[in-house]
């Protein structure tokens, strides 16, 4: 369930940054949010290496 919930606020972040861009495309990302989306990647790509390796 947390890797969904992180999955998901993964994409919800990384849809943030796309509609930021398409709004104000002159304008640079905002810090957080930049770092708020590649933080949410990192721990939802470490939960699903963690999953498969438990698999195996």
């Amino acid at each position: 369930m947390m890797v969904f919930l992180t999955g998901l606020a993964a994409i919800t972040s990384l849809v943030t940054c796309d509609v930021l861009r398409v709004l104000n495309p002159d304008k640079p990302l905002p810090r957080a949010a930049a770092y708020a989306t590649a933080a949410l990647l990192s721990v939802a790509g470490v939960s699903v290496v963690a999953q498969l390796m438990r698999l195996l």
